[in-house]
């Protein structure tokens, strides 16, 4: 049996981040939304993403394998779709933009989008060449406290325990996003908004 094709929309934004978006200040740590830069298009490589800046400089994502400050031991790619930010937007108010998890790809989506919706991998689609390029779906993006208190706007008053709790419960399952990795024998790619989505759901044989 070949394997099943579901479309989960287009990519509407793709953004980097050159720098971690959790900063150490005199009062503990901040979640810096700033951080992110928005660009044109993307870079997927085995390595992590890449991209250059709307000034030219050509920078590594902080958690691209070969970045100076990365802090994690995997080299991972992150997705978000619009349906959580509107939930998230709903229930903490409109600072939660499109993108401000700091996700490298935000895809437009009608409908929330779960773990289970993403099948064993997901693939990106170039609006122009046509190239297919497929991710392995490695694990949800887990929420932090940092990232709970900027969604809460209590960035400046630490939440009381059972608010902190609600609110990383909330962000959890893949609301907060996924975490992807680009999988064995697929070449680099390009990404950029506009490019057809879709996940791959393998046959049983």
């Amino acid at each position: 049996m070949p394997d099943e094709i579901r479309e989960l929309g287009k990519i509407k934004l793709v953004q980097i981040q050159p720098a971690g978006m959790i900063v150490e200040v005199p009062t503990g740590y901040f979640y810096d939304v700033t951080r992110r830069v928005e660009v044109d298009q993307l870079s997927i490589t085995s390595f992590g993403i890449e991209a250059d800046l709307p000034g030219g400089e050509h920078v590594l994502d902080i958690h691209h394998i070969n970045h100076p400050g990365k802090a994690y031991k995997d080299d991972l790619i992150s997705i978000g779709f619009t349906a959580h930010y509107a939930a998230m937007r709903a229930r903490y108010g409109d600072h939660m933009q499109d993108g401000t998890a700091g996700e490298n790809i935000i895809i437009e989506a009608e409908r929330e989008i779960w773990l289970e919706d993403l099948g064993q991998q997901v693939g990106f689609e170039n609006a122009e060449t046509g190239q297919r390029t497929l991710l392995d779906i490695i694990q949800i993006a887990a929420p932090c406290s940092e990232f709970s208190h900027f969604v809460a706007k209590s960035q400046h008053q630490p939440l009381p325990a059972d608010e902190l709790k609600t609110t990383l419960q909330f962000l959890n399952h893949g609301r907060r996003g996924f975490l992807l990795a680009l999988a064995e024998g697929q070449e680099s790619a390009t990404v950029r908004a506009g490019d057809r989505v879709f996940a791959v759901f393998k046959s049983v044989e």
